[in-house]
């Protein structure tokens, strides 16, 4: 036990010894150090409207339906038909947050979850890269590869958006 308490007091001795002492005024400087922090506004993203590629027909052959994501016009190719009655539109997001600020945004380039064999993949025209005041909007076009002889039906998928500040 005695030897303990004897290499206690030896240990401490040592760190005493090399901590460095606090400046005094005969032999050193202090000065007041600053810290500052920047706080933003959350960055939020909202879809104002959904991407609707339309009603269409389906071939045997199968085909293609596309949004265009400047003008929202769609498109058919191959074996898929227009309807009328639906033409669809384009995608719309609003983001929201810190006025005149520099953001990211990412559009994942699939849409997934469709049944019954259907691809997707989504077109963007461009994406703000700068919130003008506290708000920026963007448009979502997209492509459908649909299989022939899909059948009737309303088929739905997702893809991801996400902005950030960089």
């Amino acid at each position: 036990m005695k030897k303990i308490i004897l290499m206690s007091i030896g240990i401490i001795a040592m760190v005493g010894a090399v901590t460095p002492a606090l400046a005094d005024s005969a032999n050193g400087a202090s000065t007041a150090g600053t810290a500052a922090v920047t706080i933003f506004t959350p960055i939020t993203v909202t879809q104002t409207q959904g991407l609707d590629f339309g009603s269409i027909t389906s071939g045997e052959a199968g085909g293609e339906v596309a949004i265009d994501p400047s003008e929202g016009v769609r498109s058919v190719a191959g074996g898929v038909g227009a309807v009328a009655a639906n033409i669809g539109q384009a995608g719309m997001f609003e983001v929201t947050g810190e006025s005149n600020t520099a953001i990211s945004v990412f559009v994942d380039s699939s849409i997934s979850g469709f049944s019954g064999d259907i691809k997707g993949e989504t077109k963007v025209s461009s994406l703000p890269t700068y919130l003008k005041g506290k708000s920026a909007e963007f448009a979502v076009g997209g492509v459908l590869s649909i299989p022939g002889s899909t059948k009737s039906g309303k088929y739905s998928g997702t893809y991801k958006v996400a902005v950030n500040y960089p």
